[in-house]
């Protein structure tokens, strides 16, 4: 079975199930982006169907089965993605006519639903049918980011595994001995990428830094009475052009730092632990109740980026009720 950073016990555990027979016809794999689900999920589907019939999560890579999933090209195992903003009904009722197929060339049908969580009520309503009475020759593996956007009676229906963020050190000794990035780079790569390899290995480095320091500056300039300042750090921030998840990401782990000063004053329990003087400062600023407010608004922010929101407005007013609540305390 090939290492699975940060996540091997729920590789380990879905071994075991397969070497006992013991599989679940239907799975979720929860967790940020990046941590490794939907490679796990090609993994299991690809010693499913692996023509050496190895044990546990182990494959050949040789065979032609092996070759076909790796290229996307294997009749009995498909990753299925919403085709536009949410998963409409005809494209679930599409995969429940699928899914009662028995295999084409393979021993099992694996279909892995990416982004679950997008599907709108009537979508989800029409796959629980197919959870409740599942096919004895097909698997389902629902991916998702955002776990509790799926209906609970969805979530119920499934074997839920939560893959976690991956340990800073963890990732950070990955991205220098495997994937070759320079000591200084790996190690703010893992600090900035919220434990996400995938998010690590994607980030320009030179365009993160100035994201953080504006997520810095705009922290800063909540706890002033200047609108004409804030709206500027807002523009800067969160620019109409480009994506507002990474920068997301920066204000939740800067926030997340604050929150973890509660209990640790040192570097090494920090992730912008670059920044301590001006975490320092922030949390003088900002009282626990704040903090905690904030990261409940921005991390809200963040598990509804797919949807078809105004994020700016949604964002703006976070912000905003945010200051409010610091000058009431200034005041006061």
């Amino acid at each position: 079975m090939p290492p699975f950073i940060g996540n091997a016990a729920i590789g380990r555990l879905l071994a075991e199930c397969r070497r006992r027979d013991t599989l679940h016809h239907a799975y979720t794999f929860a967790g940020i982006d990046g941590v490794g689900k939907k490679r796990l999920a090609l993994q299991l589907a690809k010693s499913l169907n692996c023509a050496a019939a190895p044990a546990g999560l182990d494959a050949c890579d040789a065979c032609i089965s092996c070759r076909k999933v790796d290229s996307g090209s294997h009749p009995d195992v498909q990753v299925i993605a919403p085709e536009t903003k949410v998963f409409k009904i005809d494209q679930v009722r599409a995969l429940i006519q699928e899914i009662y197929y028995l295999p084409f060339e393979g021993r099992r049908r694996v279909f892995i639903l990416d982004d679950a969580d997008r599907m709108n009520e009537e979508a989800a309503n029409a796959l629980l049918k197919t959870l409740e009475e599942p096919p004895e020759s097909s698997s389902l593996i629902l991916i998702t980011a955002n776990l509790y956007a799926l209906l609970p009676t969805i979530r119920s229906r499934t074997q839920v595994l939560k893959f976690q963020p991956i340990p800073v050190r963890e990732l950070e000794a990955y991205l220098r001995e495997q994937a070759g990035l320079p000591a200084l780079q790996a190690a703010a790569a893992a600090r900035l990428s919220g434990g996400s390899l995938g998010l690590a290995l994607s980030l320009d480095m030179e365009a993160v830094a100035a994201m953080q320091e504006s997520a810095f500056e705009l922290l800063v300039v909540m706890a002033h009475p200047n609108d004409a300042a804030l709206f500027k750090h807002l523009a800067d921030a969160f620019p109409p052009n480009k994506s507002p998840e990474l920068m997301l990401q920066i204000l939740i782990s800067i926030l997340r730092d604050l929150v973890i000063m509660d209990f640790f004053q040192d570097r090494d329990h920090v992730m912008h632990n670059d920044r301590m003087e001006t975490l320092k400062s922030l949390r003088a600023a900002f009282s626990p109740p704040v903090v905690e407010y904030l990261l409940r608004e921005v991390e809200e922010l963040y598990r509804k980026r797919h949807l078809n929101l105004r994020l700016d407005t949604y964002i703006q007013n976070a912000i905003l009720r945010t200051r409010a609540l610091l000058l009431r305390r200034i005041e006061a």
